[in-house]
């Protein structure tokens, strides 16, 4: 009975650790989603550029290095973040 039991608790941890894994958004889908989100602001930027060499995933997020022309001109760093389980863009913050 202990046998059987410790089977079904690894098999729930296995399951609950691998959610995240398991989220239908892939590398690209969620970049379109950062990128569709930035060029919506007012007032629209001139262009909306990803680093792919600052791309990071983990568990249940996906991070992008945008660089944003803005309409003056003027170029500013951001780094969207989606989260994986929603599918939705969760932050966007300044890069550091």
């Amino acid at each position: 009975m202990t046998r059987l039991s410790s089977l079904i608790i690894l098999s729930a941890a296995a399951i609950a650790l691998a959610a995240p894994a398991l989220a239908k958004i892939s590398v690209q889908g969620a970049e379109t989603l950062c990128k569709n989100h930035l060029s919506a602001q007012e007032p629209a930027p001139k262009s909306v550029k990803v680093d792919k060499e600052s791309t990071r995933a983990n568990g249940d997020t996906f991070s992008y290095m945008f660089k944003v022309k803005n309409a003056d001109d003027s170029t500013v760093k951001l780094v969207c973040t989606v989260d994986r389980g929603t599918e939705k863009v969760s932050a966007v913050t300044p890069a550091n």
